[in-house]
């Protein structure tokens, strides 16, 4: 059988290496050979030839040198290269993809054939948190009073729980993760948990502060005070890296009694003077500062204003009491609605009510002159809690006026819904007038533009897509069908306009002839104690109250 090339040059070099005569012939040729090349070149072509040979050179050193300890290493135990190969490509094949899956097996088995040593590092041992302390941090984010329910349609995200894609309504945070953080630990002095922990916690539809758009509803008390303190914060001595609840504390001894959140406490009356006015830097620089107030129109506008640094702190000074009053109030109702709705039962329920903001009806592929005349729908929401269950509850109405009459009417459709939800209800906590009911009743309101549920901008944003894929919505009744032909835990009902019409004709004798509540603004409890008697209460848990009889 004929040799190949490879072979013929192979046995050609293994008799050059047995008869040495021949092998140094074979040299001074190839020599001769070379240097007579080396002279037909030019000198720029020699000076590239040396730099290659260098290079080379440089390259075959270290060759040479692993090629000999290669050769005084043991022999391969396997017969030939290509078994070898063999088995290298069987376990090649039967190794991950992943390059470091690749390098952990590999390292591994080196290991446990102990021809690779490796030190282990000394890893630290880490505690579990149990469920509890877990459920209590959920629980802690979920507040009213630590994260904002967005109400807007557009306001959803979708999230991964257990395995399943969700979609949820946005919160966003009101404060700082370390503000929250720190307010947790006071509030569970024997919880321990690190603020790494705390912040891995925090459920993916509860966004950070940093995250809320431009379009949020805000409370115009907050925000009135913080665009003060941002611009005074350069003239005045502490307010540079201040926020709401940092200045919360330097003006008032105990942000948590009633005494100094309602401007009633002798210490707390200086500290306004102590920690504002009189570090003042420069009383007559001029400063531009925005406020929000209500338009001649009704519209809420942010309106500059300029003047001395003086002037902008004497409206600070003036808004300060209705902020702390606020705040108070805010913080009561937030923690006595968690306390109530972690105690419902069968027999006491809870509800919350709302007017969402009305859903302007739109079409796929709609003319231009459409957008200026667009008909909107009124959503009245609620949500119930009781019977170990929730039930979210949405009225639809083509009069999209919110008024007294309005409301009673929403009102008494959802109390004959709920006696029919939870048959064995005995007391609900929410106001009415409609005895007709037996059911023991109390309203409690949320300080002003807190107390959102999300009910509304949840049922826009499905007729909206609804609407996009082709399917029309033109008045309340094709809002109710859409959305009862979805799979969706929301109950809804439709309002018809002459039902309204009935309601105000049978109610306005009523309120033509009611009587007043003192002061009814700052009310935030009232609860139904007989027919023509009521309880009045600043906030629900305050220990004054003060009874009024028709």
């Amino acid at each position: 059988m004929a040799l190949s090339g490879a072979q013929r040059a192979q046995r050609c070099r293994e008799k050059k290496n047995k008869n040495a005569e021949l092998s140094e012939i074979m040299k001074q040729k190839d020599r001769k050979r070379k240097r007579l090349a080396r002279l037909k070149m030019t000198l720029s072509e020699v000076t590239a030839l040396r730099l290659r040979q260098k290079i080379n050179l440089q390259k075959f050193r270290p060759k040479k040198k692993n090629d000999s300890n290669c050769s005084t290493a043991q022999a391969s135990s396997f017969s030939t290269k290509q078994t070898k190969s063999k088995a290298l490509k069987k376990i090649m094949n039967v190794l991950p993809v992943n390059k470091k899956r690749q390098i952990e097996l590999i390292t591994k088995v080196a290991e446990d054939l102990k021809i690779l040593k490796i030190q282990k590092k000394q890893e630290r041992d880490y505690q579990a948190l149990p469920t509890t302390v877990k459920n209590k941090v959920y629980e802690f984010y979920s507040r009213d009073d630590i994260s904002y329910q967005a109400p807007g349609k557009r306001d959803s995200i979708t999230i991964k729980e257990n395995g399943l894609r969700k979609k949820m309504q946005k919160k966003y945070l009101l404060f700082t993760l370390r503000e929250l953080y720190e307010l947790f630990i006071q509030e569970n002095p024997n919880t321990i948990i690190s603020l790494s922990s705390f912040q891995d916690l925090r459920p993916d539809y509860i966004l950070y502060k940093s995250s809320i758009p431009h379009n949020m509803c805000i409370c115009n008390y907050h925000e009135n005070i913080a665009l003060l303190i941002k611009s005074l914060n350069k003239h005045v001595q502490g307010l540079d890296t201040i926020d709401l609840n940092s200045f919360l504390k330097l003006i008032v001894c105990n942000d948590q009694n009633q005494n100094c959140m309602f401007s009633n406490c002798s210490i707390c009356a200086d500290k306004f003077k102590n920690e504002i006015e009189n570090k003042i830097i420069n009383p007559t620089s001029l400063i531009k500062w925005t406020l929000w107030s209500t338009s001649q129109q009704g519209r809420a506008v942010k309106v500059d204003y300029e003047g001395s640094v003086v002037e902008c702190v004497k409206i600070l000074s003036n808004k300060v009491e209705q902020f702390l009053f606020r705040v108070f109030i805010k913080r009561q109702q937030s923690s006595c609605f968690e306390t109530i709705k972690s105690n419902t039962t069968n027999k006491k329920c809870l509800i919350q009510v709302d007017y969402s903001e009305n859903y302007g009806i739109i079409e796929q592929n709609e003319s231009q002159s459409t957008h200026w005349s667009r008909k909107q729908l009124s959503l009245f929401t609620a949500y119930v809690w009781g019977n170990g269950s929730t039930y979210p509850l949405v009225i639809v109405s083509n009069n999209v006026a919110h008024n007294k009459y309005t409301v009673a009417t929403c009102l008494e459709r959802i109390l004959t819904r709920m006696q029919i939800l939870i048959p064995s209800i005995e007391e609900l906590i929410i106001f009415s007038d409609a005895d007709k009911f037996k059911i023991s009743l109390s309203w409690n309101f949320f300080a002003s533009s807190h107390g959102k549920d999300g009910i509304g901008g949840s049922v826009k944003r499905r007729i909206y897509q609804d609407v996009m894929s082709g399917k029309r919505c033109t008045n309340a009744a094709d809002f109710t069908r859409l959305i009862q032909a979805r799979d969706t835990p929301i109950i809804i009902e439709e309002l018809l306009t002459t039902d309204i019409e009935d309601a105000a004709e049978n109610l306005k004798f009523l309120f033509e002839n009611v009587k007043a509540v003192p002061n009814i603004q700052k009310l935030h409890s009232i609860t139904v104690l007989k027919t023509n008697e009521i309880e009045c209460k600043v906030y629900s848990n305050s220990t004054e109250k003060t009874v009024i009889h028709f």
